[in-house]
Formats: structure tokens, C-alpha cells, sequence
């Protein structure tokens, strides 16, 4: 069995979330059980809880990478009028270049940017740009003007570094969960022990006892994040005033609840 059975880091605090609700819904049949799920076990969760969240989420930090991812793409984008102005040109001097204007380097180029590859894009803009240095005469002769060029490096730069910087941030994101993998694994094993306990203590109720199987926590977990991303999707088509997005198909309960009793277990 894997660390986490089969739920992600990031899902572990819904797990939590969920399995608070049915303890408390349950608390005096676990109390009946052990005086260990008292008050101070309760809050100790509910610290938990919050605590993994911040490990496994890190808002600041995905806040911070929303922004430079943000003003990545806005970045690339604009770029693509200045590669537009550089075909003119290469059309109009076609028959003058040392190298075709199909094969400048411009579509590829442009290619990259739409599907948000940096790295592909940097590789692609340093053709165009010796293509440039050695057609600079025959483009000077149909109105290209250097301080394009110019203009070009320096948006190629800036994409550069913000790609960088992401980069940087996604991997401290990253290595913020690895340092911590020690504090996930003591929050699972008490995930873990309340699901157990659940199920063993409800037995006779069987609906209730199968809420606590692994398998109706990956459904609720996997449907609470449907549902959440659902919504930011909403939120972010209805700011930018696109055309609204296709809804996410529903999770089939029948995919979720794979796990078979005998999984349950492991618990």
C-alpha cells in the first residue's frame, strides 16, 4: 500500500475535513470505544487539519505562481505581434533573403508561444534572430527597422526570466511538502486510525460504516474537488469574459468505489 493509500498530498486535507464530520457525527460511539477521542483529540485534528493544508496548498505560494504564470502568458502573447511584423517583412524581401521566408524561423516560433512552451520558444527565436543578422540589409530595405530586434530580445528576456521564476517557485512549493513528508505521514496515520476505528465501531450500521471506507472517501474527495474546480473555472471565464468553458463530467461513483472490502483492511 502507498503512503496515502490512493489519495494525492494535496487531497489529505479533505480526507481530514471529511473524517472530522463523521467523527463528530459518531463522537459518542467513539468515546464509548476510548477515552482517547476526547476534546484535546479533537482540536489536535482540527490543528492538523489547517497545518497540512498550508503544507500540501501553500496559498501564498500558488498565489504567487498564479501571478508570474499570469504575467508569463500576457508576456509571450504580446510577443506575437512583433513576430507578426517580422513576417511582413520577410514576405516582402522574400526574393532577396538568403533564406526563404517560410523558413525564417516566425511560424515556429509562433507555434511555441500557443502552446505556452518557453523553452521551445527561446530555442525557436534564436533562429529567427540569426536570420535576422544575416538578412538585415534585404529586411532595412522594406521598412524593418533594428529597434524591433531590439524590442524582440528584450520581451524574449523577460518571458525568460518569468519562466525561470516559476519555475523556482513551483519547486520550492515542491520541496516545502518533501521537508515536511515527516509531519504528512503522523497526520495520515491518524486518518487512517479514525477510519479504521469508524468502520469497526459502526459495523452494525452498515451505511454509516461504509462512509469511513477508503473507497466512499476517495468518491467525496474526488467529488469536492470536481466541484472546486468547477467553480474557479466559472470565476476565472466569467473575469476574463470569455466564452464559458464545457462542465466538468461528473465523477462516476462507479469508478470511485473500485477498492473491495478486502483493501479496506489496510486501513
Amino acid at each position: 500500500m502507498g503512503l496515502y493509500y490512493k489519495f494525492r498530498q494535496e487531497e489529505l486535507p479533505v480526507v481530514g475535513e471529511i473524517l472530522l464530520q463523521l467523527f463528530l457525527r459518531d463522537r459518542e460511539k467513539f468515546v464509548n470505544f476510548s477515552p482517547e477521542f476526547n476534546d484535546e483529540f479533537v482540536k489536535s485534528l482540527q490543528t492538523d487539519i489547517t497545518r497540512v493544508a498550508d503544507l500540501t496548498q501553500s496559498k501564498t505560494q500558488t498565489a504567487e505562481i498564479k501571478k508570474i504564470t499570469s504575467d508569463l502568458y500576457a508576456s509571450l502573447d504580446a510577443i506575437q505581434h512583433k513576430l507578426e511584423l517580422i513576417a511582413a517583412y520577410t514576405q516582402r524581401a522574400n526574393k532577396l533573403m538568403l533564406v526563404k521566408a517560410s523558413d525564417f524561423g516566425v511560424k515556429e516560433a509562433r507555434k511555441m508561444i500557443r502552446l505556452r512552451n518557453v523553452e521551445g520558444y527561446c530555442a525557436k527565436v534564436k533562429v529567427i534572430q540569426q536570420n535576422i543578422a544575416k538578412n538585415l540589409d534585404a529586411l532595412k530595405g522594406k521598412g524593418y527597422k533594428e529597434s524591433l530586434g531590439t524590442e524582440l530580445e528584450q520581451m524574449t528576456q523577460k518571458v525568460y526570466d518569468l519562466n525561470l521564476s516559476q519555475e523556482q517557485k513551483i519547486s520550492e512549493r515542491k520541496q516545502l511538502v518533501v521537508n515536511n513528508n515527516v509531519e504528512l505521514l503522523l497526520f495520515w496515520k491518524k486518518l487512517s486510525d479514525i477510519a479504521k476505528t469508524g468502520k469497526m465501531i459502526l459495523k452494525e450500521d452498515e451505511s454509516k460504516a461504509e462512509e469511513y471506507m477508503f473507497s466512499h472517501l476517495i468518491y467525496k474527495v474526488r467529488k469536492v474537488n470536481a466541484k472546486i474546480e468547477s467553480k474557479k473555472k466559472r470565476i476565472e471565464v466569467a473575469v476574463a469574459n470569455e466564452i464559458p468553458a464545457p462542465k466538468q463530467a461528473p465523477v462516476k461513483k462507479e469508478e470511485a468505489m473500485l477498492q473491495s472490502e478486502e483493501s479496506e483492511s489496510f486501513i
